[in-house]
């Protein structure tokens, strides 16, 4: 196994011995993982030369040969699809994508394979930390026993996810195993990482799974990466999101940035945000969302499920309790959703619904809400206006989450 700190500024050698300058990178194809060129400071210039146009690597004995007939050629920067090991991995923050965190890379471990070299893993412990420090200065053997008693914490390339995705191959990695985590998972990475980074990670995220992270994360954090985004990008992240959430998020923006994502969204979706920033955000109608199934009192049991059937499934979680409306909107009861999978049918609906008098009106402070769902031991909770006609639905997972950010 060779690590980047060993080869960092090993002197390099032509194919007559004479010394043409020091490693200052190794550049991988980041598709194959397979270090395909070598970055050498030559005369206080960078220059680069293929990985097939390497004669000898010897980190151990401290010296890289060129084969006969090598040229260092300019090297004019990053390019596609590539990596600098050094510029883009070293030192920086990346994430764990086993371990669900942030972490930052001491040190990376290669592996000769054949005539090649494969990256094979990042160092995060404090072995590598140690190795980073002292290469160089000490014998390569000496370090590698000294090195070979501490901790040797590592996490295989294949689980790395970069924080900077530099280019679309790269940027589809980090969507892939992103896109696989908890949105918790998501939120606790968002929230480790600083304001830049956060942007990286987000773009590189379609907008259904940063909707789903973001809705997971501390409001400070879901405010900052909204005013960070692009306007039309973040009006498609919050098009994703239960429009109480979109408006809880929009309402921590600074005035001219909020009416400028509201513009960007869909009219449909961005009015439903405007009624719910008209409320007070420590009421009921500031907590409420918009954004739920119904069933008519003229329906059958049996209707009332066909209809469900066609329910966005993101809805589909919150549907404990189904309000029932009669056809003026307002509100005739609540029927739980277990009542109605088991009620046959072609009962009417209304012969499973509780008469709803623990409905609270738009304007009714959130404390009384809570003491609502406490008394009645309740899993959703009906919000109408002054007429009683249905305004909203309160879920317990919006009473709990409001409670633990401690708004």
């Amino acid at each position: 196994m060779v690590h980047l700190s060993e080869v960092l500024g090993l002197p390099v050698h032509d194919a007559v011995g004479a010394r043409v300058g020091r490693v200052d990178d190794l550049r991988v194809d980041s598709y194959r993982g397979v270090v395909d060129r070598l970055l050498v400071r030559s005369r206080g210039a960078s220059h680069a030369v293929p990985w097939s146009a390497i004669d000898s690597f010897s980190p151990e004995h401290r010296r890289v040969e060129l084969a006969e007939g090598a040229v260092l050629a300019p090297w004019g920067g990053p390019e596609v699809d590539t990596l600098c090991l050094k510029r883009d991995v070293l030192d920086r923050q990346i994430i764990d994508t086993q371990g669900r965190k942030v972490v930052k890379v001491n040190d990376i471990a290669l592996e000769s394979q054949g005539s090649a070299l494969v990256l094979k893993r990042v160092e995060i412990g404090f072995a590598g930390a140690v190795r980073r420090l002292l290469a160089g200065t000490i014998a390569p053997r000496t370090l590698k026993r000294l090195t070979e008693g501490l901790s040797q914490q590592g996490i295989p390339w294949d689980y790395v996810a970069m924080v900077e995705p530099g280019s679309a191959r790269i940027r589809l990695k980090v969507h892939q195993q992103l896109a696989t985590m908890h949105p918790a998972d998501l939120a606790d990475i968002l929230e480790d990482l600083g304001r830049v980074e956060r942007k990286e990670i987000v773009a590189a995220l379609d907008p259904e799974t940063a909707a789903l992270a973001l809705s997971e994360a501390d409001p400070s954090v879901q405010a900052a990466v909204v005013e960070a985004m692009h306007v039309e990008r973040a009006a498609d992240v919050l098009e994703e999101m239960a429009p109480d959430e979109a408006a809880d998020i929009l309402g921590d923006l600074p005035e001219a940035r909020l009416q400028a994502v509201l513009e960007a969204m869909e009219e449909e979706d961005a009015e439903e945000v405007r009624e719910l920033l008209a409320f007070e955000e420590d009421s009921a109608g500031g907590v409420m969302t918009s954004d739920f199934f119904q069933a008519r009192s003229d329906w059958t049991v049996g209707e009332t499920l066909a209809m469900l059937q066609k329910v966005d499934e993101d809805l589909i979680p919150e549907m404990d309790e189904i309000p029932v409306t009669h056809p003026d909107d307002k509100l005739a009861g609540v029927v739980p959703l277990v009542r109605l999978v088991r009620a046959p049918g072609g009962r009417p609906v209304t012969d499973f619904m509780r008469r709803e008098a623990r409905a609270v009106t738009t304007s009714t402070p959130f404390r009384e809400v809570v003491e609502r769902f406490e008394k009645y031991h309740l899993r959703a909770l009906a919000v109408v206006d002054e007429f009683g006609g249905l305004k909203g639905m309160i879920n317990i997972e919006d009473v709990l989450t409001k409670l633990v950010k401690g708004d």
